[in-house]
């Protein structure tokens, strides 16, 4: 079993919006260089979008929200849709499934 930690930034944009979480997902991916992996979760029907990037260190999924890149694509979220994006810090454990 693997393990590491994620960080997610959930937000709603409303439908019709995918092409936009895409730019703000590329954003946020630039955001957060050195991760493992950066992942865009899309429920384009309903509009509502979540990011995760996955971290070796606990320290970097923690620091991730405070670097400036990523406050400011934060600011730019909450001033977009009226409300902070949901910032979630996960310790993830990853199983390997029988073969």
């Amino acid at each position: 079993m693997s393990a590491g930690f994620g960080t997610e930034v959930s937000f709603r944009l409303g439908p019709g919006t995918l092409a936009e979480a895409r730019r703000i997902a590329q954003a946020l991916a630039e955001a957060a260089a050195g991760c493992r992996r950066h992942v865009l979760f899309a429920d384009a029907r309903a509009g509502e979008y979540g990011c995760l990037a996955e971290w070796d260190a606990r320290e970097d999924a923690e620091g991730f929200a405070a670097r400036p890149a990523t406050v400011a694509q934060l600011a730019a979220l909450a001033e977009r849709t009226g409300k902070e994006p949901r910032v979630r810090l996960y310790a993830m454990e990853e199983s390997k499934l029988p073969s």
